[in-house]
């Protein structure tokens, strides 16, 4: 079930050595990083989790992120028995490529081995979810500008492209919805204890209203000390402990 995904590795032809030798003169740190990835799925092979987590972390450290990375640090995770770990590295994954099958395979395995509540998903949620955070901040930059080019013509009183001003129309209402709807939601955080109790106020004494299993998902509302205000999976409030959970989006350097 959690398998890694199939490793490509090219070689390049014999007489392009100066070509090579230039290349990593240039590239240095850069050359590291698929030798320290392979040396981490060599140790996940012979059965070293642990090495292998840490192989992955580091080049997540490092950078850059891609989804099969965060994949691979699930599975070494998962292997360790550290499951709210798989959680938030499978979720990160499916952050950064939404469409990654093995990565949405796994997620919903683990769910289904601990209950891990989820939020209702609605149609107006799967059409605003994506494209998330930068990209549809970059979608909506876009298509403003490609819409003052469409309309451009108009200065000098001449017909405008309609077609392309009506499809950026289109692009700069959608991203625009889907900014707003992601900034209403708050950010999305990921249940990494192995059990969350959600309390009326920021404190350990407070009334408990619900339990959350590893995995369950919440948005973050506000951040106050060692406790962060979330809504619940289901549409409620309550207060859990900082360390009880984690953000699926990391920070870019």
């Amino acid at each position: 079930m959690l398998e890694k995904v199939a490793r490509k590795e090219t070689k390049g032809p014999r007489g392009a050595r100066i070509f090579l030798l230039l290349l990593l003169f240039c590239a240095g740190a850069r050359a590291a990083a698929p030798a320290d990835l392979n040396a981490a799925h060599a140790l996940y092979d012979k059965g070293d989790y642990a090495g292998a987590r840490a192989g992955y972390e580091a080049l997540v450290q490092s950078g850059p992120w891609s989804a099969n990375l965060f994949y691979n640090l699930g599975n070494a995770a998962y292997r360790q028995g550290e499951k709210g770990s798989a959680f938030l590295a499978y979720e990160r994954a499916l952050a950064l490529e939404p469409g990654h099958p093995e990565a949405a395979a796994n997620l919903r395995f683990l769910r289904e081995e601990t209950g891990a509540k989820l939020p209702a998903v609605t149609w107006v949620d799967r059409a605003l979810e994506h494209p998330a955070g930068n990209t549809a901040a970059w979608l909506a930059a876009a298509a403003f500008w490609g819409l003052c080019f469409s309309l451009a013509p108009l200065v000098w009183k001449r017909r405008a492209a309609a077609g392309p001003a009506l499809v950026c129309v289109l692009a700069l209402g959608w991203s625009g919805a889907a900014l707003w709807w992601q900034n209403s939601q708050g950010a999305l955080w990921i249940v990494t204890a192995d059990t969350a109790t959600a309390r009326t106020e920021p404190a350990d004494n407070a009334t408990a209203t619900a339990k959350l299993p590893v995995g369950s998902r919440v948005r973050l509302l506000l951040e106050r000390g060692a406790w962060v205000n979330v809504r619940l999976p289901d549409a409620s409030k309550g207060w859990i402990a900082r360390d009880a959970a984690d953000p699926v989006r990391l920070a870019r350097r």
